[in-house]
């Protein structure tokens, strides 16, 4: 496994890189981690690069997936959790970031899609991170998201509901019921 050196921001890539997101705290046997590991060989399979966060739950089952299928693997991991938290093994390349902007600028930087699986309070800001940046600056990060599995139709429902989000906003995020539509939704914005 290489390591970067300095912020942990990754140069653009030559080939297609999907971010996925996830829980952390994702149980071995959840139906949530089976998916990502799912997910991460259907991404490899389509010739893509895999970007997870580095550590373990979906972000261990996505690397461990993708590897499987002879996948490439890149983690953005945090410098707050250098000393409690080691990167999975199934990383080929693990960039330290400093804080958790320059993870996430780390993790969206060059890639061209992000599938998003059911998480917690840091999924969620990931997800509204890349949806921002879908708004306002389509240049920058993943040209589409792609939420995958549940709770994510109730989510949607109570923002169209309860907040600004009218149809075209919500319209740039996608919704995949299994892992093979989710990279293959991922990878079609990427061409």
């Amino acid at each position: 496994m290489a390591r970067a050196a300095g912020g942990g921001i990754i140069d653009a890539m030559t080939r297609d890189s999907v971010v996925v997101f996830g829980s952390s705290q994702a149980p071995r046997d959840s139906p949530h981690r089976r998916l990502a590991g799912e997910l991460g060989a259907a991404l490899a399979r389509r010739g893509a690069e895999v970007r997870c966060g580095g550590y373990g739950g979906v972000m261990e089952a996505v690397a461990s997936g993708a590897k499987s299928a002879g996948g490439r693997v890149v983690g953005c991991t945090l410098g707050w959790f250098a000393e409690a938290r080691a990167p999975n093994s199934h990383l080929d390349e693990v960039h330290e970031a400093p804080n958790l902007h320059a993870r996430i600028e780390c993790l969206l930087r060059g890639t061209r899609g992000a599938v998003v699986l059911p998480g917690g309070v840091g999924t969620l800001n990931e997800l509204f991170w890349v949806w921002t940046l879908l708004l306002f600056d389509r240049d920058e990060g993943p040209q589409s998201i792609v939420l995958l599995g549940d709770p994510w139709e109730e989510l949607m429902a109570v923002l169209a509901r309860r907040f600004e989000f009218p149809q075209p906003i919500r319209a740039l995020v996608g919704h995949a019921r299994t892992a093979d539509e989710a990279a293959a939704m991922a990878i079609g914005a990427a061409k």
